[in-house]
């Protein structure tokens, strides 16, 4: 046999072996389960509101399992929203309650980024709720060389809900809501008023706020059946935040300087208050978080 051949041979084998692997990592995670035979579409809803999926809404059940399957087969991902939830969920759950939001906006945060407080897009968008600098600003988060509130996530998740009110007062709907979040509330304003149309399910729009609420609906269902769909072990245990407690400052002329004066770990300083861009704060009325040793 020639050498060739040989080589073909073997990279014949490593392919099956490959597929093979393949298959089973796909059939672990996977199962057996086919959500679109359990899932009861009577009751997929958006804060109550019930998604139509008959008669001249047709089309939104391809779209509502297209964003569960794009959900569901971005594996690493998905786990990553799992083992994040606890350090940021609650926290969001509690304050939407408190301003009489429905709890279903906590899924926009996971839409939005990922529950990464690190997060940036490429249109400058930052932080778990993705505020752009000019709404930021519009909704009393600091956005200068020194700080960007967008990364403290409690600031900017009262900003969030600030934003959720005035948008429900626009458009006294929460789906609209949530699709004017991403769109814009002119933008969407426009496209109704040009369609003579007054709900989300009716509008023509582009690609993105088109699938935006789908993509909401496929995080909540996945996330609340998470256990059902997907076996625990995979999932993994949750990620769990340190210890920690907040302390008052007027200013900082060196950050570095501080945290060795007060024995703090300058590295997770940085990491538990990623809103502060430079090396130092300027006078103003400050709470830094620290580890709570």
């Amino acid at each position: 046999m020639n050498k060739s051949r040989i080589v073909l041979i073997i990279s014949i084998i490593f392919l099956l072996i490959s597929i093979g692997i393949f298959f089973l990592v796909g059939e672990k995670w996977q199962g057996s389960v086919d959500i679109s035979k359990i899932i009861d579409y009577s009751k997929v809803n958006f804060a109550g509101e019930n998604v139509p999926f008959e008669g001249k809404y047709y089309y939104n059940l391809e779209k509502f399992e297209r964003e569960l399957s794009v959900t569901r087969y971005n594996l690493y991902q998905f786990v990553l929203y799992h083992k994040r939830d606890p350090l940021y969920i609650p926290y969001i759950e509690k304050k939407l309650k408190a301003a009489g939001i429905p709890d279903d906006f906590k899924y926009l945060a996971i839409a939005e980024s990922g529950l990464r407080n690190e997060s940036l897009s490429s249109a400058w968008a930052w932080g778990i709720w993705q505020f752009i600098p000019g709404t930021a600003k519009q909704y009393g988060l600091q956005v200068t060389d020194s700080v960007d509130e967008r990364y403290n996530f409690e600031l900017e998740t009262d900003a969030a809900i600030k934003y959720f009110q005035k948008l429900y007062d626009d458009f006294h709907n929460w789906t609209l809501v949530a699709a004017a979040y991403n769109r814009w509330e002119n933008g969407l304003r426009r496209a109704m008023d040009d369609q003579g149309v007054t709900s989300y399910y009716d509008l023509y729009m582009n690609e993105e706020t088109t699938r935006y609420v789908f993509r909401i609906l496929a995080i909540k269902y996945l996330m609340e059946n998470r256990y059902k769909i997907f076996n625990a072990n995979d999932l993994g245990d949750f990620f769990v935040e340190p210890k920690t407690r907040v302390v008052e400052v007027f200013n900082i002329p060196d950050i570095k300087t501080w945290c060795q004066e007060k024995k703090h770990d300058y590295a997770m300083v940085r990491q538990l208050n990623q809103w502060i861009l430079g090396d130092s704060l300027p006078e103003g009325n400050w709470k830094i978080r620290v580890l709570d040793l």
